[in-house]
């Protein structure tokens, strides 16, 4: 009975080793030497004021607060009825080639006249005077001379045709990425200058991560690197922070706090399901292990 006893604790205690050993040997790689950062902060990475290129009047602003968007969309405009009237003259100039048609065939008669004086000439010598002979030569060249004017002529045209397209598209606010109008700035029919604020855009598709890493990791962490978010809201216990957002690190700085010795950081992260909210408060796991994501 006594040896029973003896071996219990020894059997638990191997066995105990045991799952330990398997334990370690099934984690998930890089999940050893984790750098956990608290007191992250969640912000948002597209986020843009859209103002007008020009100074003009406000024709239309069509979103409201809350409207999503599609990227390239125009969601204001300024009145441009004198540009629009300028492109149509423009793309006329551009579409004449009358006188280069003209050219053409003007060339075509003096290149006949020229070469048939040359033509009498060789039959009888002296027919027709050396400086009409001259003149008709020189006649010819001018026409080859107009048509490469005319041409000139119409490339220029062509350009100054985009260069009014160029200016009519400055009449146009167009959002540059998908996105949420989060705040209207000016309406209809209120006169901007250039560089006024219209609208504001958001995106809420993927968020930026940011903390601060003790200094003896600065060398371990790079672009690239694995990382999990979890919220940590303080004073509040909410359902949210159970949820669990990967991404990768995008920036070390380099430079390091010269009060609080540590490195910022920056991860940016894709807000499924757009439960991250800007401002919100967060920790931060980095996997500086995880060789796929830093070969990314």
């Amino acid at each position: 009975m006594k040896r029973v006893v003896c071996w219990v604790p020894l059997v638990a205690i191997l066995a105990g080793f045991i799952i330990d050993e398997r334990t370690a040997a099934d984690a998930p790689a890089g999940t050893k030497d984790v750098i956990r950062l608290a007191d992250c902060r969640v912000q948002l990475i597209d986020q843009v004021v859209l103002a007008s290129d020009r100074p003009g009047i406000l024709d239309f602003v069509e979103p409201e607060e809350g409207d999503y968007v599609e990227a390239g969309v125009q969601v204001a405009g300024l009145k441009d009825e004198v540009a629009r009237a300028a492109l149509a003259v423009a793309k006329h100039k551009m579409e004449n080639d009358v006188q280069k048609r003209y050219a053409e065939k003007a060339s075509q008669v003096a290149q006949a006249e020229y070469e048939k004086a040359l033509e009498t000439n060789r039959r009888v010598p002296g027919t027709v005077p050396d400086i009409e002979v001259r003149r008709l030569k020189l006649a010819a060249e001018r026409t080859l001379l107009q048509i490469e004017q005319a041409t000139h002529e119409m490339v220029e045209a062509r350009l100054t045709y985009e260069q009014t397209l160029a200016d009519l598209k400055t009449y146009r606010v167009e959002a540059p990425f998908a996105g949420v109008v989060t705040r209207i700035y000016k309406r209809k029919g209120e006169a901007v200058r250039q560089g006024d604020p219209i609208l504001e855009l958001v995106s809420t598709r993927r968020m930026r991560v940011e903390g601060y890493l003790d200094v003896q990791h600065a060398w371990t962490v790079k672009p690239g690197h694995t990382v999990r978010v979890k919220l940590d809201v303080p004073g509040v216990d909410l359902p949210v922070e159970s949820e669990v957002f990967e991404g990768r690190v995008v920036f070390v700085d380099k430079s390091v706090q010269p009060v609080t010795r540590k490195v910022r950081v920056w991860a940016e992260v894709t807000n499924r399901d757009d439960l991250l909210r800007a401002g919100l408060t967060a920790t931060m796991e980095i996997f500086p292990n995880d060789r796929v994501a830093a070969a990314r």
